[in-house]
């Protein structure tokens, strides 16, 4: 009945004072007196919340360095957990990153770590492999008795009856977990923003996007309230983010790491191209921790449909082949993006263990509208049908994606998608085979963070997807004053490519936003591709030890 319906307005009022009783009074900073400060980096650190030691743990340590401080005694769990709430809750006050919040609750399962595995009768106990370390999760995963609301109003007020399987098995390896993060209405575009929890702010610039659809975890982790987060990536909702806030973000080969007790809002059965679990880090050798302590811990008893690919330890023994792609073929890198891959080239160039290759990716923009095919394949009515049980209105960016007005296919037209998704595995296999690769360097997008709601295509991160094959983001440097507006005479694919690349206005509006790299393997050899980045990142990045 529609008198039964409930506004969507009133759930998130409702919502929203919710998460504001999460946060302790003593955490609460004067947000009002920030609301105008576009740069907001240094106010964890200046605002006054955090103690000395506090800091300290949060700002000092990627993940790695963090879990030898714990295993050493140096910080207890507690300690360590109550740092990690607090500056999740300022980082919160700030940009609107958060959703579920359980500090309270993460506090007490730190205490219980202490105890079990830190006092005098416990000392021949052996620590799990992630032993007190705080885990930030996306919206998205089921944690028990928290709702998986994914920003909608219709799932809001019904909490999980049980864990998502990545929450479980992180659970069983040590980790803390602490609160859930912000993501898009439909979980399918490039800015962070519902209609229940609002906008996710970018903390570099709040004028341009936080990125989406895991924007949330993005900014927490840009702002340190968390060094190792969870997201999901179905077009480039890992790496997206990771460009917009300037992290490290791995979108796995699907099924490498549990997915269940994940939702997704595509319609269920429509198993065209499937989200993949991922972790978004301050350091790639965070990405290496966490696929590692996954991939050892028998990843068959958390998801039925998780592939057993066992970590192997694998050693780099030879020059790696690193094919470069200047373009995807669809759209003309900004000034500051050719700039950022030139730079990481020229580096690795410099380099006796690495070989570059100039490659040209085949047939993207086609490979691009099967994608979208596969994401559209009933239309919008489920979309729509979610939306309309508490009245809720269709975002802007989502508005702008076209996703809404596609028209669906037939179950030939299914058949057929998957015939050409099939023929591009081989393109794309001889690609890799003809070339000797180890990994493609490209960029992850034709551009940095773009003004909010402008997010407009991810051919440079769903190519991937489409052809399921590991891909990670590595930042290599920020818009600087060099990175002039230049002749659209340089745009090579036609009037969609112009628009796009004179949407770039010059350093003033872009000003350090993060320039990042995008590093591709070969399906299921993700630990290659881990251990292939790791030597890239340590050459761009200044900390290479030539073997």
């Amino acid at each position: 009945m529609l008198s039964e319906i409930k506004n969507y307005k009133s759930i998130a009022a409702e919502k929203k004072a919710q998460q504001w009783s999460k946060i302790p009074k003593s955490w609460r900073i004067p947000a009002e007196r920030f609301r105008e400060t576009n740069n907001v980096m240094d106010i964890p650190l200046t605002c006054g919340i955090l103690n000395e030691i506090e800091s300290k743990i949060t700002s000092d340590h990627d993940a790695t360095g963090l879990l030898k401080k714990l295993r050493a005694g140096v910080w207890s769990v507690e300690e360590v957990t109550v740092a990690f709430c607090k500056r999740a809750a300022i980082a919160h006050q700030l940009t609107n990153c958060l959703t579920e919040i359980f500090f309270d609750e993460a506090i007490e399962r730190a205490k219980k770590l202490d105890s079990e595995y830190c006092d005098s009768t416990a000392k021949e106990k052996i620590l799990p492999p992630l032993f007190g370390l705080p885990i930030s999760l996306k919206d998205s995963f089921q944690v028990q008795g928290y709702d998986t609301s994914t920003g909608l109003g219709c799932y809001v007020n019904e909490p999980a009856k049980d864990n998502s399987a990545l929450a479980a098995m992180l659970i069983d390896l040590g980790a803390v977990l602490y609160c859930k993060t912000n993501l898009p209405q439909s979980i399918m575009t490039g800015d962070s923003h519902n209609n229940i929890f609002g906008r996710t702010l970018n903390p570099r610039n709040k004028l341009l996007t936080a990125g989406g659809s895991t924007g949330g975890e993005g900014t927490l982790l840009a702002l340190r309230g968390s060094i190792l987060g969870v997201g999901t990536d179905i077009g480039g909702s890992i790496r997206v983010p990771a460009v917009c806030n300037g992290i490290y973000g791995f979108r796995p080969s699907v099924g490498m790491l549990p997915h269940g007790g994940v939702r997704d809002l595509t319609p269920p059965g429509t198993d065209g191209v499937r989200s993949t679990v991922g972790p978004m880090a301050t350091s790639i050798r965070d990405c290496e921790l966490f696929l590692k302590s996954v991939l050892e811990a028998d990843t068959w008893r958390y998801d039925s449909a998780v592939i057993s690919v066992p970590w192997v330890g694998l050693k780099l023994s030879q020059k790696l082949r690193v094919g470069v792609a200047l373009d995807d073929g669809v759209y003309t890198p900004s000034p500051p993006v050719r700039r950022g891959l030139k730079l990481a080239v020229d580096l690795l160039r410099g380099s006796d263990d690495i070989e570059i290759i100039p490659i040209t990716l085949p047939d993207v923009k086609l490979h691009y509208q099967s994608l979208i095919g596969f994401l559209t394949l009933s239309g919008s009515d489920h979309y729509l049908e979610q939306f309309a049980r508490t009245v809720e209105p269709v975002i802007p960016s989502l508005k702008a994606s076209g996703l809404l007005s596609a028209p669906g296919t037939t179950l030939q037209g299914f058949f057929d998608l998957n015939v050409r998704r099939a023929e591009a595995g081989k393109q794309y296999l001889e690609l890799f085979r003809d070339h000797d690769l180890d990994a493609i360097l490209m960029s992850p997008a034709p551009h940095t963070a773009v003004p909010l709601d402008t997010w407009a295509s991810v051919t440079y991160t769903s190519l991937w997807n489409y052809l399921d094959y590991p891909a990670v983001v590595i930042p290599v440097d920020e818009v600087r004053d060099v990175d002039l507006v230049d002749d659209l005479s340089n745009v090579s694919f036609g009037a969609d490519d112009e628009r796009l690349y004179g949407s770039y206005t010059g350093p003033e509006q872009y000003k350090g936003a993060p320039i990042c790299v995008q590093v591709v393997g070969y399906r299921h050899k993700d630990e290659a591709l881990l251990k292939a980045a790791g030597v890239l990142d340590s050459i761009i990045n200044g900390n290479y030890i030539q073997q």
